[in-house]
């Protein structure tokens, strides 16, 4: 059939005659990307159209979007994902007739009446359309089974593709917003302009980026400022075996068919923002002031959402009998509520797993990570960690899952409402610590999955790699991104303020234009923080507020950029953060959070009627500086909503990089924050979740971890006078960080992985299984006595292949880590390549 229907193959074969009668004669193969008609009308280009041979050298520069096929002696060839053909090569039977794909310039609309901004289809709107199913369409593709799944990665990889090159192609105007102050301080080099031509920025607006996620957790953290903390944690993940899936399946002959991952997504789409109206329109918890979600995709394939509910100031610190009445633990009674009993038993049972099910992906050193089953308790109670303790009674209503029998130990906290209206897993806890709250944050707000581990020994940051590298990318997540639905979600809006010094605000101009002409474009002085100063010229109440509070009664209109009136709603303003090493910038920052009504930058840094010459002297003015509080004062915000390594961190950096007049006190006053989750940290260290540490012990523990901190820099906490010392017992446990971090392998289990894997394998794959064995054990015997040798112990090396997409997913321990990485080896290595191993570091005395 191909052979006769499809232009494209008729192209390949008439290569190969060619190739085959004339050996000895250099042919070209060109599949030209540009078409002389709509593809639209003439869905199948004629063979002429298609393919061309070309005969003896060429430019390629001419041919730069076309496909060039050549012997293959001369290595694989990259396929533009803007040609023509692209799906019809990959996918020839999803694409019999060899059919046009997505190209540049398909027009978005025939009627000449209609204006848009945009006059040409995207590529991730044509794909958008074709996934759809339709009636009066053929269902060839939807019913491809796994290849649907597929075609649906590799399409939404060509979108992504498609986004890179045009940021890749405009990277002088993302650096010039990168130092104008327009985002956030993710790198610490980013107000370091010496990497200004060696780094590739990923900008902040690219969905799914670290940008990206730093800001949406920034804007989460200001609602809580603004709020109050969340009061509940919710968890809702896409049931496959919803009656409007099926519903889908059954208008195109299909059943129970989970390659759908198209109509999953639309359904859990709709069924989410259905959650979010019941809660916020019928209360089951109360009012909510604020709520935000984030949405994540398990490796098997299922979307779920993160909620944080925030509730009003009347719920908070609710009772014991109150949380009982919203969240429960146990299995109702069949007889009593039959609903709801067959729900938790589809939904909200965990495991089995422990002696039952070693193999259990919860499984961990022989425990379960969840910390199933639970104990049995009587009354729900509030836990010295700030986590609640649920009453689950030992009532002895018991449930068969998977041939065991389970109690109230293994279900998962719910609330009956949602779980019965919504037939899903629906997790609900309670959040009412304060502490634990920022850690909630970081976790809906952490990036997307990945497969392995990348070691970068490169000193240029190109953003793009590293966002790319190893990322693991399910059908479902392309999907949800194709159809373009809300990736994070929050109410109230947050309104991001930027700030700038005088005439440092960014410029955004075409290269070809001439200086003058740029500077006189109008409005090109006016921005969002130049116009604050304006608005309070202009309108006195608006001098009782500050840059943070501004948005609550004002809008920032972007098209005439200037400051409206707010008529409803609300909105929050966070001012973006700066980092310590930043100058003037952090401690402009440091006034704008104090001052009111400010006219100009000349008012900014003047007080009681003095202007200073600097905004670090208004600082000192103030009083804000002295004693060292500029440094208390970035701990102390930076605590809100930093982890405590990030708090660490920065408490590592001040010390290094600033003029800390007395660093024991700065440790004294934020001992409690910088090692607030050590207790966590040991917990899952030795494997005892009920380990218990006195406040010297966890505080020594947190010293430990900032001296490990400070190696890696060169310098120790003995270079500081009167710093307090990790207690030397406790680094002698915690022994050597490097033979630490390789021996933080559960062996059992990867072996158990191993083999269930290994029993998976097809042929070919066994054939590259057993290439990379025999390459690894060669490489591990040579290198092993020259670089692992700690101390007569010697680290042994696992290669662990576990089943993912596509019933493949491999993880291994490349011996690269070590010669490169921990060492410091320089890659590639030349004659003259020198390792550099500091004093008294892990590295040089391990």
């Amino acid at each position: 059939m191909l052979d006769q229907h499809n232009n494209l193959v008729k192209s390949f074969r008439r290569a190969r005659d060619m190739f085959t009668s004339q050996p000895n004669t250099t042919f070209h193969l060109r599949l030209p990307a540009a078409r002389t008609r709509d593809g639209r009308e003439h869905n199948i280009p004629t063979e002429s159209e298609v393919g061309g041979l070309i005969v003896g050298d060429f430019n390629e520069k001419e041919f730069e979007r076309d496909v060039l096929v050549r012997h293959h002696t001369k290595g694989i060839r990259h396929i533009d994902e803007l040609h023509p053909s692209y799906m019809s090569l990959a996918y020839p039977l999803i694409h019999p007739f060899g059919e046009d794909g997505y190209r540049l310039g398909i027009p978005l609309a025939d009627k000449s009446s209609q204006t848009f901004k945009r006059q040409s289809l995207t590529m991730c709107q044509y794909y958008c359309f074709r996934i759809q199913q339709r009636n009066n369409e053929g269902h060839t593709l939807l019913q491809g089974g796994r290849l649907l799944q597929q075609y649906i990665v590799d399409a939404y990889m060509a979108v992504e593709q498609e986004r890179f090159r045009w940021i890749r192609t405009h990277q002088s105007e993302l650096r010039t917003e990168l130092y104008s102050g327009l985002m956030d301080a993710i790198h610490r080099g980013d107000s370091d302009c010496s990497t200004v031509g060696k780094s590739v920025v990923l900008p902040s607006s690219h969905t799914g980026g670290p940008r990206y996620r730093a800001q949406n957790y920034q804007d989460a953290m200001a609602i809580c400022r603004s709020v109050g903390y969340p009061d509940l944690f919710i968890t809702f993940t896409c049931n496959p075996k919803w009656p409007e899936i099926n519903y889908m399946l059954q208008l195109i002959g299909q059943k129970d068919d989970t390659n759908r991952v198209d109509i999953m997504c639309r359904v859990f789409e709709i069924k989410l923002q259905e959650l979010m109206r019941y809660i916020k329109k019928e209360e089951p918890f109360g009012k909510v002031m604020a709520c935000l979600y984030t949405i994540e995709f398990q490796k098997r394939g299922l979307p779920h959402a993160h909620i944080l509910l925030f509730l009003h100031s009347s719920m908070k610190n609710p009772s014991a009998d109150y949380i009982d009445k919203i969240i429960c633990a146990e299995i109702p009674d069949i007889n009593v509520d039959p609903d709801c009993h067959n729900a938790v038993k589809r939904s909200m049972l965990h495991g089995p797993c422990g002696q039952s099910n070693k193999l259990s992906p919860c499984m961990h050193n022989g425990k379960c990570t969840k910390f199933f089953p639970k104990e049995f308790n009587e009354k729900t109670t509030i836990g010295e960690d700030g986590f609640p303790v649920y009453r689950r009674r030992n009532t002895g209503i018991l449930v068969e899952k998977k041939g065991v029998l389970l109690d109230n130990r293994y279900v998962v906290p719910y609330n009956r409402n949602l779980l019965v209206k919504f037939d899903a897993h629906i997790n609900v806890e309670l959040c009412n610590s304060a502490r634990s709250i920022k850690y909630l944050f970081k976790y809906i707000n952490k990036g997307p999955d990945r497969a392995t581990a990348v070691i970068q020994t490169s000193d240029e940051r190109d953003e793009i790699k590293a966002y790319l590298d190893c990322r693991y990318i399910s059908s479902c997540e392309a999907c949800w991104r194709i159809f373009q639905f809300n990736i994070n979600y929050r109410y109230p809006s947050v309104e991001r303020l930027p700030y700038h010094l005088p005439g440092e605000h960014s410029v955004i101009f075409e290269e070809n234009r001439c200086v003058e002409n740029v500077l006189a474009m109008p409005g090109i002085e006016r921005t969002k923080f130049t116009e604050w100063l304006e608005t309070n010229k202009r309108y006195e109440d608006a001098r009782e507020l500050t840059y943070s509070e501004f948005p609550k009664c004002w809008v920032w209109n972007s098209k005439e950029k200037i400051w409206t009136r707010r008529k409803k709603g609300t909105s929050i303003g966070r001012i973006y953060f700066a980092h310590p090493s930043s100058g003037e910038r952090f401690y402009m920052r440091m006034l704008l959070n104090l001052v009111k009504g400010c006219t100009s930058f000349e008012c900014i840094r003047t007080v009681n009627g003095v202007t200073y010459p600097n905004f670090k002297a208004a600082c000192y003015a103030l009083g804000l500086l002295d004693d060292d509080k500029e440094w208390v004062d970035c701990l102390s915000e930076a605590s809100v909503w930093a982890t405590g390594y990030e708090l660490r961190s920065l408490f590592v950096t001040i010390l290094i990089f600033c003029q800390v007049s007395d660093a024991p006190e700065l440790w004294r006053q934020h001992s409690e924050i910088l090692s607030e989750d050590m207790l966590h940290l040991q917990r899952r260290r030795f494997h005892v979740p009920n380990l218990q540490l006195t406040q010297q012990q966890i505080e020594s523990y947190a010293l430990a971890e900032i001296e490990g901190l400070m190696q890696k820099l060169g310098k120790s906490l003995r270079d500081i006078h009167g710093m307090p010392q990790p207690d030397s017992s406790l680094t002698r446990d915690l022994g050597n960080r490097l033979i630490n971090e390789e021996l933080d392998y559960d062996r059992e289990h990867l072996k158990l992985l191993h083999e269930e894997s290994f029993r998976s394998l097809n042929q070919y794959q066994k054939i590259a299984y057993d290439s990379i064995i025999i390459f690894h054990h060669w490489t591990w015997w040579n290198w092993k006595n020259i670089f692992m040798e700690y101390n007569r112990i010697k680290i042994q090396v696992r290669v662990a292949y576990s089943v993912g997409s596509c019933n493949l997913r491999y993880s291994v321990v490349i011996i690269a880590k070590w010669t490169h990485s921990t060492l410091s080896i320089p890659h590639p290595v030349g004659r003259y390549s020198r390792i550099h191993l500091r004093n008294q570091t892990w590295n040089a005395v391990g």
